[in-house]
């Protein structure tokens, strides 16, 4: 059985609905399971919410202060001491299905966001950006935490310190912006990974940074994006609503367009 870690991090009280959808809908996908919900305690209405929540279904409620207020921080703390096969999914997740019994064969698996554009950049507005493909971290199922540990530390070791997969590195060169974006990277995880099932991707959806829709709808509309950002804003009022079937797609518009 998979051990759960949700954390929840929102930007302010009016969009805490939109970030802690994998609480509401967690039942569905994971019956039974008792969670551990870790509480960036970024505001009030989050940490009354989430207190909440954990007292009413039973569930492991984990506070995070100073530098572990930092929900990359929390991450990586979850896989450097996860033992167990381990699931961890930010708060923005809805569930339609139960997923307890997905199959993963190899190290972990996720939503393997594929290499392309990158976003334009203001210093070279001339230049190609190349984003590498990577995992995305609202949802990964991790079998093998402690091999998946070793390799980071070895990673860090071989690169004297200077391999972060909490942060975004970047090489500029011949007119070209080659950007490997933070978290597990295809290029170097592709032997220990595999990507969703339709199947899987069938049980589940997710809103793109919900808990911080603003930062998201802000970001949309700075690179001109009006059509998304007005597609995007949908989908916060279905979450807002609990109109869950109203959020499927939501994946595919935000991470794979």
């Amino acid at each position: 059985m998979w051990n759960v870690h949700i954390v929840i991090d929102t930007n302010s009280a009016s969009e805490v609905p939109t970030g802690v959808t994998s609480l509401k809908t967690f039942a569905t996908g994971f019956p039974g399971i008792k969670p551990t919900v870790h509480d960036t305690a970024r505001n009030g209405e989050q940490t009354r919410y989430v207190k909440q929540w954990c007292l009413d279904n039973d569930a492991v409620y984990s506070r995070h202060l100073g530098a572990f207020k930092n929900s990359d921080v929390i991450y990586s703390e979850i896989m450097r001491r996860s033992t167990q096969p381990t699931v961890i999914m930010w708060g923005d997740c809805v569930f339609y299905q139960d997923m307890r019994g997905t199959v993963v064969n190899k190290w972990f698996k996720g939503l393997l966001i594929p290499a392309g554009e990158g976003t334009p950049s203001t210093v070279f507005p001339d230049y190609k950006v190349v984003k590498e493909g990577y995992y995305g971290e609202h949802l990964l199922f991790i079998k093998e935490p402690v091999k998946g540990w070793a390799k980071i530390q070895s990673l860090i070791e071989e690169f004297d310190s200077f391999y972060r997969p909490w942060s975004p590195s970047y090489v500029i060169r011949d007119g070209y912006i080659y950007e490997e974006p933070k978290g597990l990277t295809y290029p170097v995880w592709k032997t220990e990974s595999e990507t969703f099932s339709a199947d899987d991707l069938s049980k589940y959806d997710t809103i793109k940074g919900g808990g911080k829709y603003t930062v998201i709808q802000k970001e949309l509309i700075a690179r001109g994006q009006t059509a998304l950002a007005t597609t995007y804003m949908n989908y916060v009022n279905a979450a807002i609503a609990e109109d869950w079937p109203s959020i499927v797609g939501a994946r595919t518009d935000l991470y794979l367009t």
